[in-house]
């Protein structure tokens, strides 16, 4: 039981979700990836608007996965390096991702409107670094990238999508996770809608979708359509067809309970994004009220994860938490600040595993390419937020306000 009148997130997994569990546990004897999961995937793509879905075990292992096919697909290392651009205020298993599978990556500093990509930086990045070939666009706590940015500096390259906290935002009028080559989803039980753990990669690519199938279920061929199996089996005749591995996967599968709670949430995602909009409608009137206090941000196109605040100072900062406290609202910083000043990046950086060395183990040039980040800085230092549900009333909006005007500075 949270301390917490408001806290960062809800329970909401209700009498709806268990029922369509106990029935399905009662009627079904397979629990592992099966026929629900293949509904969910279909049914959440016709809401999203693509081809193809893959529903894997959490956000992370969507990244994970999304990042290694692209990597496969698209980049031979004899040929054409991978270069990524991601943003410094992102989440540690983006760039822990990239660490792991040794991609080059440049990170870029955050803007402070949308939660994006700074111009300025864009800017920089384009003339220091104009070898970036992939860009992650992350639309981070429901806040849409400005995609015409990225397309204006970086036109040529790949667009992969983190849209993990991002159900439902648009820019533009058009769906983030419908930009570019594929994108993640994550079901967390704090998100939009939730499946308890589980993610989602999405695609219009065919040829990719095969790839993505075979990465998540350690690589076989098994989950492939017919007419694709066959031709793997032709040309490995000596292998046994039912345990054929065309690739070095993972093991990134969700189950059937998963899928069985997400196809239960589905159908009731655009209420509850809709009463998120609101409720930063309402959240963003609130602290307008206070220009001395926070800085705004974007509203347009944002599908509301949380609440967030921007503080004008670190001083302030403290003095708006200790207020929230005091009146039983939860606070997070904001997502884990700019990671650069993370323990794991910071070694990273200043060791060898953040170089490249050519095969005489002579160094070559850094890995993790830096930019300044003041932005980002300043969402570390002086941002944080609160949660936002479909369960937030004007109740919880009268507390929030009572605690703002108890700040004394």
């Amino acid at each position: 039981m949270s301390k917490y009148t408001w806290p960062l997130m809800a329970d909401a997994i209700g009498e709806e979700e268990k029922s369509a569990m106990m029935q399905f546990i009662e009627g079904s004897n397979r629990f592992t990836n099966g026929l629900k999961v293949k509904e969910f995937e279909n049914k959440w793509s016709k809401w999203l608007g693509v081809k193809h879905s893959v529903f894997v075990n959490s956000g992370s292992s969507a990244n994970t996965i999304l990042l290694w096919a692209m990597k496969r697909k698209f980049f031979d290392p004899s040929d054409k390096e991978m270069v990524v651009l991601t943003p410094a205020c992102t989440w540690a298993t983006n760039i822990a991702t990239l660490q792991q599978f040794n991609i080059r990556f440049v990170v870029c500093d955050n803007d402070l409107w949308d939660f994006g990509f700074s111009e300025e930086t864009l800017k920089q990045v384009k003339e220091e670094h104009p070898d970036v070939n992939v860009i992650w666009a992350t639309h981070l706590m429901g806040s849409p990238v400005n995609m015409d940015l990225v397309n204006q500096y970086f036109p040529d390259a790949h667009i992969i999508e983190d849209c993990c906290e991002s159900h439902g935002a648009d820019f533009k009028g058009q769906l983030v996770g419908t930009f570019g080559v594929g994108s993640t989803f994550s079901f967390y039980f704090g998100h939009h809608m939730t499946t308890i753990e589980g993610g989602m990669i999405c695609t219009d690519d065919t040829d990719f979708y095969h790839l993505l199938l075979m990465l998540r279920s350690h690589g076989m061929s098994r989950e492939l359509p017919q007419d694709v199996k066959d031709k793997y089996e032709k040309e490995n005749p000596d292998v046994d067809a039912r345990f054929l591995f065309p690739e070095g996967g993972f093991n990134f599968r969700s189950g059937e309970i998963n899928a069985v709670i997400g196809l239960t949430q589905l159908p009731h995602l655009d209420r509850f994004i809709e009463i998120r909009k609101q409720n930063l409608k309402e959240f963003d009137t609130i602290i307008r009220n206070y220009p001395e206090f926070f800085k705004p941000f974007n509203l347009e196109g944002n599908s509301s994860m949380v609440l967030p605040f921007i503080c004008n100072s670190p001083v302030i900062r403290g003095k708006v938490l200790e207020s929230l406290e005091r009146h039983g609202i939860e606070t997070r910083p904001f997502l884990i600040g700019n990671l650069l000043n993370q323990p794991f990046v910071k070694s990273y950086s200043t060791s060898k595993r953040g170089f490249w060395y050519d095969d005489k183990n002579e160094l070559w040039e850094r890995s993790m390419r830096l930019v300044l980040t003041p932005n980002s800085d300043t969402l570390d230092s002086c941002g944080f937020y609160i949660g936002n549900n479909q369960f937030i009333a004007k109740k919880e909006m009268r507390i929030l306000n009572k605690a703002l005007a108890e700040v004394s500075l």
